[in-house]
């Protein structure tokens, strides 16, 4: 793990933060709970909803839970902070900058306003899907990544890894074997003197 890219995923993850809370805040600010705003007829709506459950309103009225269970999947990720790596696990990275940032996001509400501000509204082939926010977007994001890395694309590291560890030893062994060989020879020096 390098410092840079504990700084710069850091920063990715403030400014996730910071994207997620002006909006809510506008939203809280602008609009009274349960208007809308049309922006597509029948498609899209900016909808100002507090949700005091979980996704699709599950959970409702869990707020304590609700905090705890996120902070534990904070928790998670930020362990797994350290081997964050945009050069070499880039996808991972990002997985882990946008829970973190979305994790925050909606815990921040919840501690504070003990519940969560959702605003995007959408209407899909008839279906009108629970209203949601930035953080949100992030978060699943995040996991739909985090789960393709760690499915897909971690093997390839995890071997890559093995074979550096494997490889590694060979080159001590290398080493230390011209080293006696060359004490070996000033013995034999030594005995024919």
């Amino acid at each position: 793990m390098k410092k840079k890219d504990i700084i710069l995923g850091i920063g990715f993850i403030i400014l996730g933060i910071l994207i997620d809370q002006l909006i809510k805040i506008i939203v809280r600010v602008n609009m009274e709970v349960g208007k809308s705003i049309t922006i597509i007829g029948n498609f899209f709506y900016f909808s100002h909803v507090e949700n005091t459950g979980a996704a699709w309103g599950g959970f409702s009225g869990y707020t304590v839970i609700l905090i705890i269970v996120s902070i534990i999947i904070l928790g998670f990720f930020i362990y797994m902070y350290r081997k964050i790596n945009f050069k070499a696990k880039l996808i991972f990275s990002i997985s882990l900058v946008m829970v973190i940032s979305g994790t925050i996001g909606n815990l921040i509400d919840r501690i504070f306003f003990r519940s969560v501000t959702d605003y995007l509204d959408f209407i899909i082939f008839g279906y009108d899907f629970p209203v949601f926010n930035f953080a949100d977007i992030l978060l699943v994001i995040g996991f739909f990544l985090f789960i393709i890395d760690m499915v897909f694309l971690n093997k390839d590291e995890d071997e890559t890894t093995n074979e550096e560890l494997v490889d590694e030893p060979k080159e001590e062994l290398i080493e230390e074997n011209q080293e006696e060989t060359v004490e070996n020879d000033e013995d034999t020096i030594k005995v024919e003197e």
